[in-house]
């Protein structure tokens, strides 16, 4: 299946789109694009050093660093909004970095600012947290995050570490120190999480570091694993269980699948799997459909089941909370075994046989 890939190219101050087939292919600048949008100034659609990209609803926000703002385009790169400007007030950004989705919610790095500000899906200002400095729950320069399972793990390139916060802004923990042994850092730069994996590039390092949830170092990318020597990785995402790791310096964009890197996962789930879930989260296909998604996939061997007992009585129906869950997972809020949790509730509730 094809799906387009959007990359952003701060120093050409565009975006890039690039078509993407489910292989182990290595892309350059040049390969497979098919669509660009942006170019220098500060006009509405114009780019000053974009850095962070998220996409909902057929709508692309890009992280407009130098102009301190984010701009919204569609999805084929038409300029549609804007919020934000250059200050420190509330909704304001001094050389903001990346932005995510969350539950409805829009969560902004402002980097300079020493910060995290959230923002309704218009743009509007909710509220905020962070405040400049080294100690725990501090922030100096944040760069990049990811949020996973409720918890903001946010990059600091210049403190060699990551902080955990929860969504109101709590610290957690840290993950890591200044160094090059297992579990420490030399200027890291991005961050992923994925099946209960953190996936971080190392930069000055030369390497990406794979974590569990709770900061305890894993392993690296095996070089049996890499295409090419990383030369100073910078960014990092996934899709369909494959991780795409951006070198800088070079210009291309390598792809490595989770299954080889942890070969007890089984093979991505088809992208039709996810698109029932949200479908169904939102009402627009009918439970039996939604099931009989999940049926396939348990006999496909897709995802694994353990043994369950069937309780004696079958459930009434499906409740609230497994919607909620399908529809957290089709946006990748939630992880494949958090919604298999889920899908084992249904087999117990004898909602799904197998």
């Amino acid at each position: 299946m094809e799906v387009e890939v959007f990359l952003v190219v701060p120093g050409d101050n565009k975006i890039r789109g690039y078509q993407y087939w489910p292989t182990e292919t290595v892309y350059d600048r040049n390969s497979n694009l098919i669509t660009e949008f942006g170019s220098t100034g500060i006009k509405d659609g114009q780019l000053q050093k974009p850095k962070g990209i998220d996409i909902s609803e057929n709508k692309i926000f890009v992280v407009d660093s130098s102009n301190h703002r984010i701009q919204i385009f569609d999805i084929n790169g038409n300029f549609l909004l804007k919020f934000g400007s250059k200050g420190t007030a509330d909704g304001k950004f001094d050389c903001p970095q990346d932005i995510k989705f969350y539950k409805n919610q829009i969560y902004v790095v402002d980097s300079d600012n020493h910060r995290i500000q959230i923002f309704d899906l218009g743009g509007n200002f909710i509220t905020k947290f962070g405040s400049e400095g080294k100690n725990d729950g501090e922030l100096k320069k944040p760069y990049k995050f990811d949020i996973y399972n409720d918890k903001i793990f946010i990059v600091e390139p210049f403190e060699h570490r990551i902080q955990v916060f929860d969504l109101e802004g709590n610290f957690l923990y840290k993950i890591g120190s200044k160094g090059n042994d297992d579990g420490e850092f030399s200027y890291p730069q991005d961050i992923v999480i994925l099946n209960e994996k953190i996936f971080v590039t190392d930069l000055s390092n030369n390497r990406v570091q794979i974590f569990d949830v709770d900061g305890s170092f894993i392993t690296t990318l095996s070089s049996d694993l890499i295409y090419e020597k990383f030369e100073r990785p910078h960014s990092i995402t996934t899709l369909q269980n494959k991780i795409f790791v951006g070198d800088s310096p070079i210009y291309h964009v390598q792809l490595f699948d989770y299954s080889h890197i942890f070969p007890s996962f089984s093979s991505y789930v088809p992208d039709w799997i996810k698109k029932n879930a949200g479908w169904w989260a939102k009402d627009q296909i009918t439970d039996y459909d939604f099931v009989k998604g999940i049926e396939f996939m348990i006999q496909e061997g897709i995802i694994k089941i353990k043994k369950i007992q069937a309780d004696t009585e079958s459930s009434d129906g499906i409740p609230s909370w497994i919607k909620n869950n399908a529809g957290w997972w089709s946006d990748g809020l939630i992880s494949d075994d958090e919604f298999v949790k889920g899908v084992e509730y249904l087999i117990k509730s004898k909602i799904i046989k197998i």
